[in-house]
């Protein structure tokens, strides 16, 4: 049952993801429509503990990794202010996100999100 609601929550958030990407950047990008994919195939088989901890490690739009390129701190900044619409553990938008769990990288992060109009 675990695997099957956290299905559910990764397709919302893949929803809302998409939709804050159309207004912030104008358009959906080819990793905005494959954002998180890898989730709905790793839920059923490893479960939600290791799939999470292999998402994070490996995707391109978690910090620290997405600090290496702009496009993936976009990435990473629209998965922030986009959270707050279908994680009700994650109510922060992305600028409240920055500043509470990734204060170190602010001067990296914030630059891009005044681009962005955050």
């Amino acid at each position: 049952m675990e695997r099957l609601s956290k299905l559910k929550y990764t397709l919302r958030h893949r929803r809302a993801f998409r939709k804050t990407e159309r207004l912030l950047l104008g358009k959906n990008t080819v990793s905005g429509w494959l954002h998180d994919i890898d989730k709905l195939f790793l839920y059923p088989i490893l479960g939600a503990r290791l799939t999470s901890s292999l998402h994070r490690r490996f995707s391109t739009h978690h910090i620290p990794r997405c600090i290496k390129r702009e496009k993936w701190i976009v990435e990473a900044i629209i998965d922030w202010e986009c959270a707050r619409y279908t994680k009700p553990d994650k109510p922060l938008n992305a600028r409240d996100t920055l500043i509470k769990h990734y204060s170190q990288y602010f001067q990296d992060v914030n630059p891009v999100l005044l681009k962005m109009g955050l």
